[in-house]
């Protein structure tokens, strides 16, 4: 025989036994998909050891003593009284006890349909027994994939809160909301005061975000902790190292469980209920502005003490149109006259005011390059040092520097430019004689005019130290 033809036969020999071993098998599973009968159930309980005990036991009435109480035979041994025998087969009251060979195909009748773990529980008590089937049906349940797809979500765990912040700004919720007619809103809540800070965006993505908490942070500083969902604008590198730059511990909720961010989450609802009450009353940037002041200043059961979120986060009420409905104390205002002095003394400043009327010149800033002064009168005082001025028929408002006092021009009784000059020719008949000696006859002169005598320039004799360093005070200045 040739090496081929060898191999040929090898080749025909296997593929007949793989046959034989797939057909084997192919029956054997269909032989584990035939239901389970009384015949197949006598036949394996006498093969079975511990029901070949239980059946000479029964039969001959003599238990022994069972002092292992974990092993098979006591379960049997304790229910001894209520065994009998149907045909040779072990009955425990009216349920048939099943051989161990055969309880997983039992299983599988009796969750043919799927039924739950009471129901198939209920089933088998009426049907069957072994020792332990009550476990035995749990597992089978909670193994069942098909039973899995399609089950109602477990009772919830235990609630794990989250720790509860000292101080303003320690952790930070965020999350997006919307679209809103075509706009975004990421909103930013504090956990500690419930103060809530909303931008509107067109742009959700990662530079967007990043510029936006940026202007925030600039202005309330950099949180401990920040709170987010798993949207990408949130998971990418680029944020990651935003945040670890600035020293925050970035927190992301478990995917499809925003109750981890509940925080942001509920006010995601607000926002959106409230802007669309205030759709139709006011435009979109002043909806949100009207929602963000009134909830900023309404109190809060979840913030510390019940106060309003301004209160706990900078430390005082907003005020709002709603404080017009309430008195105010004419307190008068004080001013810093440590300050003023100094101001008064570095600049040698004066006192100056003007009375409804008078003719003042004013600074004119119409034109920034050639400033100038031009005549002006008082219409109104309306402060200390501010005024309305009247100038060709416009009204405008000045401070005490920048207007000048304006005196009346200088009359002249007889104008210089009209005065005659007197002819002082003689005429004939006055010429003198021949005989008597002339005298001389005065001369009349014009008069000059009276002119003003020059005014004399006056120095002061004021001695003068060097002015001392002005120190400004920022949070005490005053331009009153």
């Amino acid at each position: 025989m040739s090496s081929n033809s060898h191999n040929n036969a090898l080749l025909k020999s296997l593929m007949q036994n793989m046959a034989i071993s797939g057909s084997r098998a192919g029956y054997t599973a269909k032989l584990e998909q035939l239901p389970v009968t009384a015949d197949m159930i006598r036949a394996e309980s006498k093969k079975d050891p511990l029901l070949s005990q239980v059946y000479k036991y029964t039969v001959s009435g003599l238990w022994p003593p069972i002092t292992d109480k974990s092993s098979q035979i006591s379960f049997f041994h304790n229910r001894r009284d209520q065994l009998s025998f149907v045909a040779d087969c072990i009955m425990f009251n009216d349920r048939i006890v099943i051989p161990s060979s055969l309880k997983a195909r039992v299983l599988k009748m009796i969750h043919r349909a799927h039924p739950g773990i009471v129901r198939m529980k209920q089933l088998a008590r009426s049907l069957v027994y072994w020792p332990s089937i009550d476990k035995d049906i749990e597992n089978m349940v909670r193994s069942c994939d098909q039973c899995a797809s399609v089950a109602k979500n477990p009772i919830k765990n235990t609630l794990c809160s989250w720790p509860i912040p000292t101080a303003p700004w320690q952790r930070v919720h965020a999350d997006y909301a919307g679209p809103l007619d075509g706009t975004y809103y990421l909103v930013v809540v504090d956990a500690f005061s419930k103060w809530p800070e909303v931008v509107p965006t067109t742009s959700i993505t990662t530079t967007a975000t990043i510029n936006i908490l940026r202007k925030m942070f600039a202005q309330f500083g950099d949180p401990e902790t920040l709170v987010t969902d798993n949207g990408t604008q949130f998971t990418s590198s680029v944020f990651e190292t935003f945040c670890k730059d600035r020293g925050i511990t970035h927190s992301r909720s478990p995917p499809f469980h925003p109750q981890s961010n509940g925080q942001a989450e509920r006010f995601v609802d607000t926002v959106k209920r409230s802007l669309g009450k205030l759709k139709g009353e006011e435009n979109a940037d002043t909806a949100l502005y009207v929602f963000l002041q009134s909830y900023r200043s309404t109190p809060c059961t979840a913030s510390p003490n019940g106060s309003t979120p301004a209160e706990n986060f900078i430390g005082r009420k907003i005020r709002t149109f709603l404080d017009q409905l309430l008195p105010k104390d004419q307190i008068p205002n004080s001013h810093d006259i440590e300050m003023e002095k100094q101001f008064n003394k570095q600049h040698g400043a004066r006192s100056r005011s003007y009375q409804v009327g008078e003719k003042v010149y004013v600074k004119d800033y119409r034109n920034i390059n050639t400033a100038t002064w031009i005549p002006g009168t008082i219409q109104k005082r309306i402060g200390q040092t501010l005024y309305r001025v009247t100038v060709n028929d416009t009204v405008w408002t000045r401070h005490a520097n920048q207007l000048r006092r304006r005196e009346a021009p200088i009359q002249f009784d007889v104008p210089l430019d009209t005065m005659d000059t007197i002819d002082v020719t003689p005429t004939a008949t006055q010429l003198p004689s021949s005989s008597t000696p002339s005298t001389p006859s005065p001369v009349n002169t014009p008069a000059k005019p009276k002119t003003p005598p020059p005014k004399q320039t006056r120095k002061s004799t004021r001695i003068t130290n060097q002015p001392p360093r002005f120190v400004m005070k920022p949070n005490q200045k005053s331009y009153h």
